[in-house]
């Protein structure tokens, strides 16, 4: 592997060589074509004077003579049929219909029009600009060795000048790579006294660059940080050990939620399978249970899905118009199902909101469940002032714990015997973030708990 300064010196030298060349030949056909397009500017106004000087002169052939030998520029003219009225280099008669010429179509399109190309007529190759005037055609051309002879004396100066600012440059880059590898010795130097517990280093010298300064100065403070690392190392471990310890919990808790169901599951199943006189009534209750239960499992990892989701920001809301009356009572029924000796009290206006149908179904539903679940007594849903709360008169949350119970698998330690897998609350507060609201939470430890939202934003009227 090369050194810094190998590798600097390296890459500079391809560098320099690759400028050099990728410059001489673009800039040789930039500028040629930058030349070209000067000319083709140039004949274009001489067309234009031309045009205007015509009309003070009576002898024209006179006036095209004249241009032909103080500027050297061919000039042509042609009637609308292609005909050679007038031709500064030759005697027009004879010459071939000039209609169908490139230059000349181009401007019996778009009125002005260019080519390069050899004329059979001169036998030289030309850059033509001709220009549809009053019925007929102004055509002027110029030698392409005149202007390429031009061109090659400026590209050549400016190659020589481009060469010396290259080589200026390239030595002014020997003069750094020196530098760095002088810097890089006493670097490494230092760096060995170090590895050898020689911690009375200097770098006085490094003065190349304000990273090498850096790196110096950060080399300095190592040894002083050794030891400081030694004593954060405790400190490390044991909150290690804590996060360690919450992963364990949480995969205690899923795994405890998923074995329940999955016991059930296999006891009501291997009964059905191995009595093969059980009656019909009872097979259709075992049957119930799996069912039931495999609907848990079902809906527990729909939970940890839809939690994954919108922790990535993979979930965009479905905009519908809805009243809240008619998605409580649905909520209301379907957990009732699961707590059927409960009350769930439902206050609502007749409120119309426009959000995600499914979504707030999911939000509520975990609200109230997250009520029925820490309670025993009625839980209440009130709808009014803008408002959706969710009250319930249960154990109540710290202070301490509010502010972290909407966080993914977080379970307050009080409710740990619910070994619930703490994603309920954490699902309710990415939904109401993604419908540009907030979770809110009152709560008095052994008095219960008010979890509300605002729904202004989302009200229809």
């Amino acid at each position: 592997m090369l050194r810094l300064d190998q590798l600097y010196f390296r890459n500079f030298s391809i560098l320099f060589f690759a400028t050099l060349l990728v410059t001489a030949i673009s800039g040789y056909f930039l500028l040629e074509r930058i030349e070209i397009n000067n000319h083709k500017t140039m004949l274009l106004n001489m067309i234009n004077q031309f045009d205007v000087s015509e009309k003070y002169v009576t002898d024209k052939a006179a006036l095209i003579r004249e241009i032909k030998e103080k500027t050297g520029v061919r000039v042509t003219i042609i009637d609308s049929e292609g005909n050679v009225l007038f031709e500064s280099n030759r005697d027009p008669k004879g010459m071939e219909n000039h209609l169908n010429r490139p230059e000349i179509q181009e401007a019996l399109q778009y009125g002005t029009g260019s080519a390069v190309r050899h004329s059979k007529s001169v036998g030289k190759d030309f850059l033509y600009v001709a220009k549809r005037e009053n019925g007929r055609f102004i055509r002027m051309a110029y030698g392409l060795d005149s202007i390429q002879k031009k061109f090659f004396d400026f590209w050549l100066k400016a190659m020589v000048l481009f060469t010396l600012a290259m080589a200026l440059a390239f030595w002014i880059a020997i003069k750094i790579n020196r530098r760095i590898s002088n810097d890089l010795e006493h670097i490494e130097t230092s760096l060995e006294n170090l590895l050898n517990k020689k911690y009375e280093v200097s770098f006085d010298d490094v003065k190349c660059c304000k990273e090498f300064e850096t790196i110096s100065r950060q080399i300095t403070k190592v040894s002083k940080k050794l030891e400081k690392r030694e004593r954060q190392k405790a400190k490390y471990t044991k909150n290690l050990k804590i996060l360690s310890k919450k992963q364990s919990d949480i995969i205690s808790a899923i795994s405890h939620e998923f074995k329940n169901p999955i016991a059930a599951i296999m006891g009501y199943a291997q009964t059905v399978k191995e009595d093969p006189d059980i009656s019909p009534q009872m097979r259709e209750k075992f049957l119930d249970k799996v069912l039931n239960n495999a609907g848990k499992i079902s809906a527990m990892i729909d939970r940890l899905a839809l939690a994954i989701k919108l922790e990535n920001e993979n979930f965009t809301p479905e905009l519908s118009t809805f009243a809240l009356a008619p998605l409580l009572e649905d909520v209301k029924e379907n957990l009732l199902q699961k707590y059927k000796n409960r009350d769930i009290v439902i206050d609502v206006e007749d409120i119309k909101i426009k959000a995600d149908r499914g979504m707030f179904e999911n939000l509520m539903t975990n609200l109230i469940e997250n009520a029925l679940k820490y309670s025993e007594e009625e839980v209440i849903v009130r709808v009014n002032d803008n408002k959706v709360e969710v009250i319930d008169k249960g154990i109540g949350i710290s202070e301490e714990d509010i502010r972290n119970i909407t966080k993914r698998f977080f379970r307050v330690d009080a409710l740990s015997w619910d070994n619930s897998i703490g994603v309920g609350l954490y699902i309710v507060k990415y939904i109401l973030k993604l419908h540009n609201t907030s979770l809110e939470i009152e709560s008095v430890p052994h008095e219960g708990s008010k979890f509300w939202f605002s729904i202004a934003g989302l009200r229809v009227s």
